[in-house]
C-alpha cells in the first residue's frame, strides 16, 4: 500500500517546472521511501554552474509530491541529504547518491493546491495583468523569502543583457540548442526540452532553426556566431537604454529573493564560507525556495495566471548585478528566480511535454 501511494506521488510530481524543461529529478522508491536524486544528462552545467536552477526544480518537484501526499491524507517528511551540497551530484549529476529522502508521516489535511497541479502553466506570449496578484501571494511566502517587484523597463534590460551575456560564453549556445525541439521529427519532441510550440515560434522560423538543433556541425557554427553576436549586443546594451515592449508592460514581473540575514547561517568562518559559496546560500535553502516557488506558481494557476521564467537574468553575473543594484539588494539578499506573470490572452496555451512515469 505504501509503495503504491509513493508511486502516485512520483507520478503527480512530474508536473513540476524545471529550467529548459530538463526535468532533472530521478526518484526511486527504496524501503518505503522516495530517494530523490539528480538524473545524469539532465542538468545544465554550463548555463547553471552553481546548480541553482536544478535545486529550485528539485524543490518544486518535492512540493508537488507533498501536495499530492496531503491530498491522500498523509504528511510528507523531507530530509535533505549530504549530496545536496555536492556539485558532483547536483551540477554534474556524476554521483547517484540521493539529495533528499521523502517519507510518509502522520495524517494531514488536504491541500487546496492539489487541483492546480495539472493546471500550472508556463507561457511566453501576450498576457493580461491581474491587479493585486503579487501582493496577495507575497503574504504566503515563508519567512526569509520575499517577492520583489521589477519594473517592466528594467526587466526588459536585464533579460536582454542577460541573454546576450550568456550567449557570449563558450558552450552556452550549444547547451541551449541541445534542449530545443523545433520540429515534431525531433526524437524527443514529446518528452522534454523547449518545443517550437512552447516557445511560440512561427512555423517558418522553427523549420529554419530545426537543423541547427540536430546536426552537430551546424550547431557549432551557429554557436560561434551567437557568441560573437552576443558579445556585440552585450557591449551595446551597456551604453544604450532599452524600452519595454507592450507585452512586458502588460505583465507583472518579480524576483524571488532570499534574505540570508534572516536565516541561521552560523557566524565567523562558517558564515563567510556560505556567503562566498557559488550559491551564496546553503543548498538546502535554495531547495526550500523551490518549494515556496511551486506554491506561488500553483496559486497563480488557480486564477488562470501563467509564469514566464527569465533564468537568463540570473545565469548572467552582469545582468544579476544590475538587477541587485536596481532593486537595492544588499550582499546578503540573494535572488533565486525571476519571472513575469499574467493571464494568457490565448485560450488554450501549449504545454510542455513530460517524461513518462
Amino acid at each position: 500500500m505504501t509503495d503504491a501511494l509513493l508511486r502516485d506521488l512520483v507520478d503527480a510530481a512530474r508536473s513540476a517546472p524545471s529550467a529548459h524543461n530538463t526535468q532533472p529529478w530521478a526518484p526511486r522508491i527504496v524501503d518505503g521511501a522516495i530517494e530523490l536524486g539528480v538524473a545524469a544528462g539532465r542538468t545544465l552545467p554550463i548555463g547553471d554552474p552553481t546548480g541553482r536552477d536544478t535545486l529550485v526544480g528539485l524543490g518544486a518537484w518535492t512540493e508537488a509530491a507533498a501536495i499530492a501526499a496531503a491530498h491522500a491524507g498523509r504528511r510528507l517528511e523531507v530530509e535533505a541529504l549530504p549530496a545536496m551540497r555536492d556539485p558532483e551530484a547536483v551540477v554534474l549529476a556524476r554521483r547517484a547518491d540521493p539529495v533528499a529522502r521523502l517519507t510518509l508521516g502522520d495524517e494531514a489535511d488536504d491541500d487546496e493546491l492539489w487541483s492546480a497541479l495539472g493546471a500550472r502553466l508556463t507561457y511566453r506570449g501576450p498576457v493580461q495583468r491581474v491587479p493585486g496578484f503579487l501582493s496577495a501571494v507575497a503574504a504566503t511566502v515563508p519567512d526569509g523569502m520575499r517577492l520583489v517587484p521589477i519594473a517592466a523597463r528594467d526587466l526588459t534590460r536585464f533579460a536582454t543583457l542577460g541573454f546576450a551575456d550568456i550567449l557570449a560564453r563558450r558552450g552556452v549556445a550549444e547547451e541551449l540548442a541541445a534542449w530545443l525541439r523545433l520540429s515534431p521529427r525531433h526524437p524527443r519532441y514529446e518528452l522534454d526540452g523547449l518545443s517550437d510550440r512552447v516557445l511560440l515560434l512561427p512555423r517558418a522560423a522553427a523549420a529554419a532553426g530545426a537543423p541547427f538543433t540536430r546536426r552537430r556541425r551546424l550547431r557549432d557554427a551557429a554557436a560561434f556566431l551567437a557568441r560573437h553576436g552576443g558579445d556585440l549586443v552585450r557591449r551595446t546594451l551597456l551604453e544604450v537604454p532599452v524600452e519595454a515592449a507592450g507585452d512586458a508592460a502588460d505583465a507583472d514581473h518579480f524576483a524571488l529573493v532570499v534574505d540570508s540575514n534572516e536565516l541561521s547561517l552560523g557566524s565567523g568562518a562558517e558564515l563567510t564560507r556560505v556567503l562566498n559559496s557559488p550559491l551564496g546560500l546553503p543548498a538546502e535553502t535554495v531547495f526550500d525556495a523551490g518549494r515556496a516557488l511551486m506554491r506561488v506558481w500553483l496559486q497563480a494557476a488557480q486564477q488562470g495566471i501563467a509564469f514566464a521564467p527569465h533564468s537568463e537574468v540570473l545565469d548572467s553575473a552582469l545582468a544579476q548585478g544590475e538587477l541587485e543594484y536596481r532593486l537595492g539588494l544588499g550582499r546578503r539578499a540573494v535572488p533565486l528566480f525571476v519571472a513575469s506573470v499574467g493571464r494568457p490572452v490565448e485560450q488554450s496555451p501549449p504545454r510542455s511535454p513530460r517524461l513518462p512515469g
